[in-house]
């Protein structure tokens, strides 16, 4: 940060520099200054120091460069024109001289048409930036075999893009139902030395006008305008570099198609050409299939047609420069002689195209009109260049020596109702205009470039230009683009500010654009030969790829027209109360100093920040700002849907057992939106508390009942329940299951059909041993009937149930039979070695050993396992065999005899 409170960036690219920070709130009494400096926060983070504010306000920081990108191209691209959409997308034209250009899938065409790439050949690329710069919405080549430029675009109401252009190609795209499919081509163009051409057209130039569709993926229609003569560059004229690809299209509210340029044919429709280059307005209808009207308008030299608006009664007004001393200027215009030299002239046309007044502009020395504009009210600007003395109006801002001139008239051009020059202080030219505008407060916007790449034909350096306090980029190098805003009627610089890096910013013709709500839409020939154009982060093309140049786009917002933005503060306190909603909005409007509410309840406001109750419903509110110094204002609106209130909802939980003595119950709350809870047990007094412990006096149904109360908005709401207490309920039914083995052991399993998870479980059985457990085992060391005891504990219901039950045992002393021999021989007999007796036994084992002590078979399943006479499969020898039998009550020894 300099002393002078600017931010100097160091990127890879060069030095940047964003000017000192003007901020200021806006509410409803008016803009209000605010303190506000740059502080750094870390090496890539930047905040503002400001200074005491009131937080409802809202608070602009001025002015936003909402973004700048390069196209991204690999190769040369040259920046011509650019526009906006309803969405605030923006649209860069230029050409392209090879493959390279970074095209997007779907794109109506992906790939260059002309047949070698250089200097002399090119195509026409377009790009769709997202509003923020971050996306290539699409992006597409445009062309033929021949040279082609694109001069001048806008948007319509379908979100087509408009292109007017110009095209040495004969199979440049058309549609099948284009005013003019072929191409008509004329005398072959030139450049060179002494030509303002930096191309050759061998077989001559059209027109054309095409369509884009919403996609980028296809044209919706487009046509070649044109006869046997060259059209749409302005030859002989020129006094910058870029001039001879102006001109301009524009659309009315019908989306029909409004163009101005120039001709130099003998058979161009709407009359009969006077001499060398004339200008030419005519209009299509929207799908380019006809030719509604065309006029021609020169005299007895050259003529240029730069720019056109269409007024909103239907009248057309066009602007452009002629070096002839009969160009057909109108009794009773502001000027119906030449003034000398090159002049400036502007005409009304009618609907239908034949001009109804008409009028020369200048000085005697050589002067131009490039743009024109038309305020609400129907005056007329137009901006150009003068190297004469041009008038400046009593309390208008400007610059004594000033080659820059804006100037007002009348819509019957017979009346100045101001002018003014500006510039530096040496009657030179500074900027070539680019983009003009004025917005509905009537404030007058227009951009420009200049330095080294027009030095060679009127133009100097930017140097010395106005800049405001809030500038951007308050120095310059002599070579960038300048924006500037001022006052109504030109009465005070309101923002001037530089554009541009390190290297010799410019465009190559073409127009640009400012939209309504004060953003410019700029396309640069950018960075050629370097990397000093300064992108911002997050775009889509922060690096220029190319060796030479590349589209550059610009997106600023002078935040100069009226905004109104309202929303709800669901921050307030008062947000939501009891049945009805009592919303605070905060209005975020812009650039207004009265505000309308209609809440569509039946009731309004004028305050800035209103709090508004509403019942049941749902509401439209609309709030308009109004700029009553501008008159103009700005409506937005946003829905509210309230159903319900709030309301309290009583629900709670209980916790008891019937069968307990105490008839103890346990209620907790579980409500919503209340904050006091009220109970009562059988009908008794009230009981206050979240969560309560009641006793009742003896057994019975009870009903419990809680009020639940919203203390905010003195609301209630009641829930029911009721407990039951019984210490007499039935005793389990039990059922004992015994599982009696033949070794004395009794396994026993009890079930019931009154359950608890609070059962215990106390056995005793016949040798003294007691238990617990709901499965149990114990064991009879003798046969015979016995008698166990079980008592069923409910430790709930503080109850013992006690239950008998006998079990007959029957134990087997001899428990096993091994036999001694048997014979696997095949016949199906007495194959294997099969064991009976007692299995109750837990832990069995049985292992057959052979002479040598190695086991030949062992399993803990003796009575479900039987040894085959097989070893690993394979038969055993004829033998005998020790076995050893394993239980509980200790190994059994003997011998088996193995026959086949």
């Amino acid at each position: 940060i300099d002393s002078e409170g600017q931010l100097i960036l160091e990127t890879p690219f060069g030095i940047w520099t964003e000017g000192r920070p003007i901020a200021y709130t806006q509410n409803a009494k008016g803009r209000r200054e605010v303190s506000a400096s740059y502080r750094i926060i870390d090496a890539e983070t930047v905040g503002f120091n400001l200074g005491t504010y009131r937080r409802g306000d809202s608070l602009v920081i001025d002015p936003t460069l909402v973004f700048s990108s390069f196209s991204g191209s690999t190769a040369d691209n040259w920046g011509y024109t650019a526009t906006f959409d309803a969405q605030e997308n923006l649209y860069g034209g230029g050409i392209v001289f090879g493959t390279g250009y970074p095209t997007t899938p779907g794109a109506f065409d992906a790939t260059y048409n002309d047949p070698t790439s250089g200097i002399t050949t090119m195509d026409i690329g377009i790009t769709k930036f997202s509003s923020n710069g971050s996306q290539r919405v699409y992006s597409t080549y445009i062309g033929g075999d021949k040279p082609d430029q694109p001069h001048s675009m806008v948007v319509n109401s379908l979100g087509e893009l408009v292109v007017l252009g110009t095209t040495g190609s004969s199979n440049f795209p058309t549609t099948a139902s284009a005013y003019d499919p072929s191409f008509n081509g004329g005398p072959p163009l030139t450049s060179g030395t002494g030509s303002p051409l930096y191309f050759d057209f061998d077989d001559g130039v059209d027109l054309f006008v095409l369509k884009l569709n919403p996609t980028g993926t296809a044209l919706s229609a487009s046509t070649f305008i044109g006869t046997s003569g060259n059209e749409g560059l302005n030859l002989g004229i020129d006094l910058n570099y870029g001039d001879p690809m102006r001109g301009e299209v524009v659309v009315d509210d019908q989306d029909q198609v409004f163009v101005v340029s120039s001709t130099q044919t003998s058979t161009f429709p709407g009359g009969t050409p006077t001499q060398l280059t004339d200008a030419v307005a005519f209009s299509l209808n929207p799908n380019l299939s006809n030719l509604r009207w065309a006029t021609l308008i020169g005299g007895n030299n050259h003529e240029a047609g730069y720019g056109i608006k269409v007024a909103t009664n239907g009248k057309i007004f066009v602007t452009g420069g002629t070096r002839s001393t009969n160009f057909p200027a109108t009794t009773g215009g502001l000027h119906a002689s030449a003034r000398g030299g090159v002049d400036g002239w502007v005409a009304r046309l009618s609907a239908s195209g034949a001009i109804e007044q008409s009028t020369y502009i200048g000085t005697t020395n050589n002067d131009q009109s490039f743009f024109i504009d038309l305020d609400k009210y129907g005056a007329v600007y137009i901006f150009g260049q003068s190297l004469g003395i041009y008038p400046r109006s009593a309390g208008t801002w400007g610059t004594q020596n000033g080659a820059q001139f804006i100037h007002k008239l009348n819509e019957d051009l017979n009346q100045t109702l101001f002018s003014t020059r500006f510039g530096s202080s040496n009657s030179i030219v500074n900027i070539v205009p680019s983009a003009f505008n004025v917005d509905d407060c009537l404030n007058i916007l227009l951009s420009g470039w200049g330095g080294g790449v027009n030095g060679g034909a009127q133009g100097g350096t930017t140097s010395g230009l106005p800049v405001s306090a809030d500038a951007l980029r308050p120095n310059t190098d002599g070579s960038d683009f300048y924006f500037l805003v001022v006052t109504r009627n030109a009465q005070s610089l309101l923002y001037a500010t530089y554009f541009g890096g390190s290297s010799s910013e410019h465009v190559d013709g073409g127009t640009s654009r400012f939209s309504p709500r004060g953003n410019i839409y700029q396309a640069v020939c950018a960075a050629c030969g370097g990397q000093g154009f300064p992108t911002t982060p997050g775009v889509v093309g922060p690096t220029r790829n190319s060796n030479n140049c590349n589209l550059g786009v610009v997106k600023m917002d002078f935040e100069t027209s009226v905004t109104a933005d309202a929303s709800i503060n669901f921050e307030a306190d008062v947000d939501t109360v009891c049945e009805n909603l009592v919303v605070k909005f905060t209005n975020g409007s812009a650039n207004a100093n009265q505000f309308f509410w209609d809440f569509g309840n039946g009731q309004t406001s004028n305050l800035f920040e209103p709090t508004v109750t509403f019942t049941k419903g749902t509401y439209r509110i609309r709030l308009t700002a109004i700029d009553t110094i501008c008159d103009i204002e700005d409506t937005t609106s946003l829905v509210i849907t309230h159903d319900k209130g709030i309301f309290p909802e009583a629900s709670f939980e209980t916790e008891y057992f019937a069968c307990d003595r105490t008839f103890e119950v346990t209620v907790w709350n579980t409500s919503i939106d209340a904050q006091k809870f009220f109970w009562s047990f059988n009908g008794g007094g009230n009981v206050q508390g979240d969560t309560v412990v009641h006793r009742f006096n003896a057994p019975g149904t009870y009903p419990i009942r809680l009020v639940a109360l919203d203390t905010n908005c003195g609301t209630t709401d009641t829930a029911f329940a009721s407990v039951f207490f019984d210490p007499d309920l039935p005793a389990p039914d039990v059922k004992v299951a015994p599982d009696s083995c033949k070794d004395g052991r009794v396994r026993v399993n009890v079930s019931y059909t009154l359950d608890s998870i609070d059962y215990q479980f106390r056995w005793t059985f016949p040798n003294g041993v007691v238990d617990t457990g709901k499965v149990t085992t114990y064991r009879i060391p003798t046969s015979g009937t016995y008698t166990v005891k079980l008592e069923l504990i409910d430790t709930v219901c503080n109850a013992v149930y006690p239950y008998e039950f006998t079990s007959g045992i029957l134990r087997y002393d001899q428990r096993v039979w091994i036999p001694n021999t048997f014979t696997p021989n095949g016949d199906g007999r007495n194959e294997e070695l099969v064991l009976a007796g007692n299995n109750c036994f837990e832990g069995d084992r049985f292992t057959i050993l052979n002479s040598f002590g190695n086991v030949v078979f062992e399993t803990d399943r003796p009575f479900e396992e039987f040894w085959d006479g097989r070893i690993n499969g394979k038969p055993a020898q004829q033998d005998t065999y020790v076995y050893r039998f394993e239980t509980e009550d200790g190994p059994l020894y003997g011998t088996v005899n193995l026959i086949r």
